[in-house]
């Protein structure tokens, strides 16, 4: 006699596993860690999301930006930066994703003005929001200081297997 499992699969996972995509939730097609408690310098927030198998937040598409900030003003929790991983730390005035090391290219995601280098030492990127409810904006500003800060995960993985 033989048997075949066919797994009832809800975004992309078997219904029979135990497996989780915890602590990151996902918003549009992507996985996230929205820290809310604890604020980190650039450095730092790239190393803890590192431990638990992530990056600071590298935004691929506007819309991922708009998806990302909707998700922060729903849970109410958009008062505050939070660091991405944009940076010019390589290289002053030119801007990029330290996870992938491409360009940052989406220009209508910086406040006007931005970035800047105001002062001569912001080289770490932050999500910021203003106070009056306006849209969002990417701000470079200095990497020690103490932000909240966004993971994103890689795709979670399917695998499959064949049971006799």
């Amino acid at each position: 006699m033989t048997y075949e499992i066919r797994p009832i699969v809800k975004d992309g996972l078997p219904g029979f596993s135990d497996v989780t995509t915890a602590p990151f939730l996902k918003i549009g097609e992507g996985y996230y860690y929205v820290e809310t408690a604890s604020k980190k310098n650039w450095f730092e927030a790239y190393e803890t999301c590192r431990l638990i198998g992530a990056e600071l937040i590298t935004i691929d598409t506007l819309e991922e930006w708009l998806l990302v900030n909707q998700y922060l003003r729903d849970m109410n929790i958009d008062g505050e930066p939070y660091w991405t991983s944009g940076t010019d730390l390589a290289i002053q005035g030119q801007h990029i994703w330290f996870s992938n090391g491409l360009n940052i290219t989406l220009d209508e995601i910086w406040y006007p003005g931005e970035p800047n280098n105001k002062g001569g030492n912001e080289n770490c990127d932050h999500m910021s929001f203003s106070k009056d409810n306006n849209p969002t904006g990417m701000n470079d500003n200095d990497c020690n200081l103490a932000y909240r800060y966004i993971c994103e995960a890689p795709q979670p993985k399917t695998a499959a297997f064949i049971v006799w």
